[in-house]
């Protein structure tokens, strides 16, 4: 492993490492839709793994204002990207990108979908919120703005694995929200409520405009 650590302590080859996952399953998810609930969120959940032992060090507490503005935050999030995807929706390329969205975010019944989603989002923002900002950053760190841009700006490459317009868009969305949200907070759980939710408004119910509905119960 490299010995170029992160600030909070993981090796950075581990980042090289967990973000070339992520783009390949993204690669993975979009293109072969039918394996997107298979490979995508035991994938994510393994990429978080190494801030676990972080975690239960500390007491993480955070008042639930913070918690309201996280759910706030991911449904801001979807709710640009919903209106995003219907302008795209009017071109033919936009329309294969919904119905390939779609299709992948139908691949189980909803019900699943939504536990599936949890495991996908915590592991996301414990490899991006904890692995690569650090757990050690203090609260009120939002002017670091390096810290909060090469993050996200990262994570939106990574989603351009999927070969799809709307995952770039959607990481710098909840990616600087959560970023900001991990800063400001100094918790990583709010960054976790705005993921997950823009996860399941996206991904689950009610899902992107411009394309068939899930279909399934």
């Amino acid at each position: 492993m490299s010995s170029v650590r992160t600030p909070g302590g993981y090796p950075g080859a581990w980042l090289v490492v967990g973000a070339a996952a992520q783009a390949g399953l993204a690669y993975l998810g979009f293109r072969h839709p039918k394996y997107f609930w298979r490979v995508l969120p035991p994938g994510l959940a393994a990429c978080g793994a190494a801030a676990l032992p972080g975690l239960g060090g500390r007491p993480d507490r955070v008042p639930l204002a913070w918690i309201g503005l996280g759910a706030l935050t991911g449904v801001a999030g979807y709710g640009v990207t919903a209106g995003a995807s219907a302008l795209v929706g009017r071109f033919a390329w936009g329309r294969r990108s919904l119905a390939r969205i779609q299709e992948a975010s139908r691949g189980c019944p909803r019900p699943i979908a939504a536990l599936l989603a949890v495991p996908a989002a915590v592991g996301e923002e414990l490899f991006w919120r904890e692995s690569v900002l650090g757990r050690r950053l203090p609260p009120g760190r939002a002017g670091a703005l390096g810290t909060l841009i090469c993050p996200t700006l990262a994570y939106s490459l990574v989603q351009v694995g999927s070969c799809q317009p709307l995952p770039p868009l959607g990481a710098l969305l909840i990616g600087s929200g959560a970023g900001w949200l991990r800063l400001r907070s100094g918790s990583i759980w709010p960054a976790v409520v705005a993921h997950l939710a823009y996860t399941e408004l996206t991904l689950v119910a009610p899902g992107l405009p411009g394309a068939p509905n899930h279909g399934q119960t």
